[in-house]
């Protein structure tokens, strides 16, 4: 009895499959290959039953279109499958302004940094970007970013460089006189200056490097301590002088026997240029060395010439002593006489 009715339930079921139309058999066979396959764009959420075989051809059956710089979580040739989801992360468009001027627009990949955008800038521009917040955060969807332009220029100025002036006080000049050993000459100073402009104003300078061009040269002056009748080394270098001569030289006092006047004698003591004689008072022919010359004698010291004698012509010089034993023993030789500055 049981083996009856299983044989009629399957006879019934052949029959009604027969009974169904042919069309409806076909969207029956169909419908099991459709692939359900969801999509995300941005806010918008699509689910669909699709025959398609890649992400490329669903895109395509719904009319979404990709940019250069839209991404997908699977590439456009990977094959679907049931339950697939598909998110789409639209590129960004922004704008740019630099230097607070007129903006521009701009795409770029999703994620992209300010840091990367400066660099594509720069590169595109040759020119320096400078950013004011944070450089490695992500780029907003229709954000404004403001960039300023970096530049840095050199100055180079030339000046003087000035010299020192050092004073020698020397017992090689006579006391008083002072004589330029040395002319000073400025040098020459090379300052170069690196100044950073920000969106084409000046932010900041430093001096990036000091050069001296030319040394100065200190100047030298010489300034006497010596009174008159001190020796001096002629040889050293602050001992200045016009030119030397060689000279026949006495010795003479202001005793009778040497000028013949006594001491009661109102002239007595007294050159002929008006000075007493002292030490460093020495008799001349003033046609060869002028009254009131200065000069240097060769073991005497610094003198001044201030008197004249009878006996002294030409290139003689008599030097004045205050002991007649000391002028005697100095008696006549002949030495070199300075005529100084």
């Amino acid at each position: 009895m049981k083996r009856i009715r299983m044989v009629c339930v399957v006879v019934f079921a052949m029959i009604a499959t027969l009974a169904l139309p042919l069309g409806m058999i076909n969207f029956i066979a169909a419908d099991s290959t459709l692939m359900q396959v969801t999509l995300y764009d941005q806010s918008e959420e699509i689910t669909r039953l699709t025959g398609a075989e890649t992400v490329a051809d669903f895109l395509k059956e719904n009319g979404i279109v990709l940019t250069g710089y839209d991404r997908t979580n699977h590439a456009p040739t990977s094959p679907l499958w049931d339950g697939m989801v598909i998110t789409i992360v639209r590129g960004l468009e922004f704008n740019v302004q630099i230097n607070r001027s007129s903006f521009t627009t701009h795409t770029a990949h999703p994620h992209t940094t300010v840091d990367q955008l400066v660099h594509r800038l720069q590169s595109n521009h040759d020119t320096s970007f400078v950013y004011g917040g944070d450089y490695s955060r992500n780029i907003v969807n229709g954000e404004l970013i403001n960039l300023y332009t970096w530049d840095i220029r050199f100055e180079t100025d030339v000046t003087e460089l000035a010299y020192v002036i050092y004073e020698n006080h020397t017992p090689n000049v006579w006391k008083g006189d002072s004589h330029i050993r040395q002319v000073g000459e400025p040098g020459l100073h090379e300052i170069v200056t690196g100044i950073i402009y920000i969106g084409g104003v000046e932010y900041n300078r430093d001096i990036v490097e000091s050069v001296v061009l030319i040394e100065p040269i200190d100047a030298i002056i010489d300034i006497g301590t010596a009174p008159m009748g001190a020796l001096a080394d002629v040889y050293s270098p602050d001992f200045h002088y016009r030119r030397r001569v060689r000279m026949e030289a006495t010795a003479y006092t202001s005793g009778f026997s040497c000028t013949g006047k006594h001491p009661w004698d109102p002239w007595y003591g007294i050159t002929a240029s008006g000075r007493r004689v002292e030490h460093g008072i020495v008799a001349v022919d003033r046609n060869v060395i002028p009254l009131g010359t200065r000069l240097y004698v060769e073991g005497y010291g610094f003198a001044i010439a201030a008197d004249v004698g009878g006996a002294i012509r030409g290139y003689k010089i008599d030097l004045f002593m205050y002991n007649l034993q000391d002028a005697l023993r100095f008696g006549r030789r002949h030495l070199y006489v300075w005529i100084l500055d």
